[in-house]
């Protein structure tokens, strides 16, 4: 497919139809939409003083926790709840999980993994709904980890 992730060429752009969680190779929910992935490492102001001048310098300073943010369809799977109610018990020791972000093409083959390390859901949102409405209900949720590494794809 010209352009989507299954394509042969490293350059083309990349699209998915599909995005899972798994841990322990388990599919523990899919989404439809994967809003981002951040990584950050923020500068910090570093002043170098020589005998002639003082050269200001911006320098990697302290990284950010990687996150990700997923949303789907509110359906009646009870996994995504279930780990973060771990973690809003402060049992973030069983809550945290190492586990795979998988991208999906169009025909259901997967084109992308990214590896979490100690991965955990900061944020479950249930999107706003009236009743009677004819919109999808939206769940999305945040996740945090410690170390993100793409492995394939």
């Amino acid at each position: 497919m010209p352009g989507g992730l299954g394509s042969s060429q490293p350059n083309d752009a990349l699209t998915a139809a599909r995005f899972s969680i798994t841990i322990d190779g388990y599919e523990i929910a899919s989404f439809s939409e994967l809003q981002g992935i951040t990584t950050e490492v923020q500068p910090v102001d570093f002043l170098e003083s020589t005998d002639k001048e003082v050269i200001f310098k911006k320098l990697p300073g302290r990284i950010a926790p990687p996150t990700l943010k997923l949303s789907r369809g509110k359906n009646q799977s009870m996994e995504l709840w279930a780990w973060h109610e771990a973690v809003l018990q402060g049992n973030i020791v069983a809550a945290r999980k190492s586990c795979s972000l998988i991208m999906y093409n169009y025909d259901g083959a997967p084109v992308a993994r990214y590896h979490l390390e100690n991965a955990w859901p900061s944020k479950l949102e249930i999107s706003a709904l009236k009743a009677g409405a004819s919109e999808v209900l939206m769940e999305t949720v945040t996740i945090v980890c410690e170390h993100i590494q793409r492995v394939s794809g």
